[in-house]
């Protein structure tokens, strides 16, 4: 996971992802065959979803992801975690980091910043503490973040952090489907039930059903599925 750092935004999602679908979308404007993309792909693994932006000047969070090719986005108010401040410090890559703990978003969170790194900032929707977050895990062991190198990119050749999911009523995807923007309880409704079985989720959302070749149901696919939040 890659945590990108501007004036106005945060970015936190997987830049394999992103590799894998800028060389998908440049292929198919190329018209290159599914083969030719894959054979370009290949070496790249596969990344997690979503990707998390956090708009400091907006106050607000917005989350997206891709299921079977098409998008769904959805915002939320960003809340800061309510911390405990504790005594207690630990060393990350050369950095003296202090210890906070929350209970945020149905989860205790255990965390280490460094003031070394003045930015308030950190991994997923973890934030509000007088440095950078630089390692956070759960009380149930499920999550670890935890910072593996930081760079500070020379004013003269930054970019902007990229913005790669559209908007709703633009086109997103190399193949051209809308995000979709709903609510957030529909989105984990969503996420919830892709995981569970995501051939019922596709004649769910798209109302189509697909076959094996002797004409039976597809068995239902079923992926270990551990939401961040609870």
């Amino acid at each position: 996971m890659f945590l990108d750092m501007g004036d106005r935004v945060v970015k936190f999602y997987s830049r394999y992802n992103y590799m894998r679908d800028s060389i998908a979308r440049e292929g198919f404007k190329n018209k290159l065959s599914v083969m030719e993309i894959q054979d370009r792909r290949r070496g790249i693994p596969w990344g997690t979803d979503p990707i998390y932006y956090q708009w400091y000047n907006k106050k607000k969070t917005e989350v997206s992801t891709v299921f079977l090719h098409n998008g769904y986005t959805y915002e939320e108010p960003m809340t800061m975690p309510e911390w405990i401040l504790h005594e207690d410090t630990m060393t990350v890559l050369g950095y003296v980091c202090k210890r906070a703990t929350t209970h945020y978003r149905g989860r205790d969170w255990e965390v280490y910043y460094t003031s070394d790194i003045p930015l308030s900032r950190g991994p997923w929707k973890l934030w509000g503490l007088p440095g950078l977050i630089v390692h956070a895990t759960d009380a149930d062991g499920y999550f670890l973040f935890e910072m593996t190198n930081f760079e500070r990119i020379p004013e003269s050749v930054v970019r902007p952090i990229l913005y790669i999911h559209r908007k709703e009523g633009s086109k997103g995807d190399y193949k051209g489907a809308e995000y979709k923007k709903v609510s957030k309880k529909t989105y984990i409704q969503y996420e919830k039930a892709y995981h569970e079985d995501v051939n019922a989720f596709r004649e769910f959302e798209f109302g189509h059903k697909v076959f094996t070749p002797d004409g039976s149901p597809l068995p239902i696919t079923k992926t270990d599925y551990i939401p961040l939040e609870k």
